[in-house]
């Protein structure tokens, strides 16, 4: 089998890590598979492992890389004399290099992407509808939205997708009602790259960024629906109340670094700058996007890894700390709860439109930390009995069927 792996669009953080981690699974588990990675630009930089896995050959998309000079002239003239095209030039360029020397093309982040016209089976995997919904602050236009509203439809109907929960299968009832085909359900294994960091290297790690101190982490970027604000304000809450003074808050995920190191108020963060307060006198730091080993070690030694959001598909931040031992707590929601059914795993849940809530369950973590531990122990040893060898045969299953039915 020969696969167009696609991972056209720019993410980051667990996106880029599931990409990688089903790269890597499919070739160790199929010897005869070849796999031509076609990647934005900036995701290579997020997982420079793929370039060294055996049977994959990673090609930049010329078209996801900064404009030349040449290349924004071109544009200008087009512009100027009204030639601009509705094409999308990434599409354009998937279309013209995936032809059918390929057996099957796959697109790990079709939930974002139109869906290209192909002479090959095409399989992808939709994670959320996030695009979908208002959370006080436009991410997405109007005219993307209009466009998935579209997208979406051709996805379900022209072919297998895949999720990994059944709360997405459900928003996708909800939203696009009477299409003829959902996504089918596999869940994903922890994204972790470097599940056999030692304790020694993870602690170097911290001590390279100057993490002497006991911490919670939250990785997640700074778009709305993370819900950072309602936990600066239960962190506020908690650093008031007995033996909690000395606890530190650390984020992490794209642009967190904007919040480089802060103070927890009722109502925000005030920020620490040379001129403010000590450098020391601080309780929440942002370290902005970190790499795969430097995020394996400070979430394997975190006191607790917490997730607020109030809309998700999974959480797989506490699904790389529960394949650490590492204890949780986290939003009570519908996806968030499927981790109980689908793995057993323990974690205190809290409701995150409540900081109240949340400072009260982080307080009972931190006062009762040998039980929080434990849960987190007996976490790891249910993660343990799914891996991405489960993952990638339920994947190859959805890939055959795709080629089976395509030939008819």
């Amino acid at each position: 089998m020969k696969i167009a792996f696609v991972d056209n669009l720019a993410v980051g953080g667990g996106l880029s890590r599931f990409s990688l981690l089903l790269c890597r699974s499919l070739i160790e588990a199929q010897p005869e598979m070849e796999i031509h990675y076609f990647v934005h630009h900036s995701n290579l930089n997020h997982i420079p492992e793929i370039k060294y896995i055996p049977r994959v050959k990673v090609e930049v998309l010329d078209t996801t890389c900064p404009p030349t000079l040449y290349k924004k002239l071109i544009c200008k003239c087009r512009i100027w004399i009204k030639l601009k095209t509705t094409d999308d030039p990434v599409i354009k360029e998937i279309r013209k290099k995936i032809d059918e020397r390929f057996t099957l093309a796959y697109f790990p982040s079709a939930h974002m992407m139109e869906r290209p016209i192909l002479k090959i089976p095409i399989v992808g995997t939709i994670h959320d509808f996030n695009w979908k919904y208002f959370f006080g602050r436009q991410i997405f236009s109007t005219d993307f939205i209009g466009k998935m509203d579209i997208e979406i439809l051709k996805w379900l109907n022209g072919g297998p997708t895949i999720c990994s929960s059944h709360d997405v299968v459900a928003e996708a009832k909800k939203l696009y009602p009477n299409v003829k085909n959902y996504p089918k359900v596999i869940p994903i294994a922890p994204v972790v790259v470097n599940q056999q960091i030692t304790s020694e290297k993870a602690e170097a790690i911290l001590q390279e960024l100057c993490i002497d101190y006991p911490y919670l982490i939250f990785p997640g970027n700074f778009f709305p629906h993370k819900n950072h604000l309602n936990l600066f304000t239960a962190f506020y809450l908690l650093k008031q109340r007995k033996g909690m003074e000395h606890v530190k808050l650390l984020l992490t995920g794209m642009n967190s670094d904007q919040l480089a190191y802060g103070k927890a108020e009722y109502r925000g963060v005030q920020l620490i700058t040379n001129t403010s307060l000590s450098s020391t006198d601080f309780d929440i730091r942002g370290l902005g996007y970190q790499p795969n080993e430097v995020m394996d070690a400070l979430i394997s030694k975190a006191q607790l890894l917490v997730s607020p959001s109030i809309y998700e598909a999974i959480c797989t931040p506490a699904m790389d700390a529960w394949s650490y031992g590492t204890p949780t707590a986290i939003s009570d929601i519908p996806p968030y709860r499927e981790h109980e059914s689908a793995w057993n795993i323990r974690s205190s849940f809290f409701n995150p439109m409540d900081p109240m809530d949340i400072a009260n369950k982080l307080e009972l973590c931190l006062n009762n930390y040998e039980k929080t531990k434990s849960d987190g122990l007996l976490s790891q040893q249910n993660m343990h009995k799914y891996d991405w060898g489960h993952v990638t045969r339920a994947y190859l299953n959805i890939f055959n069927s795709a080629i089976k039915d395509f030939k008819k």
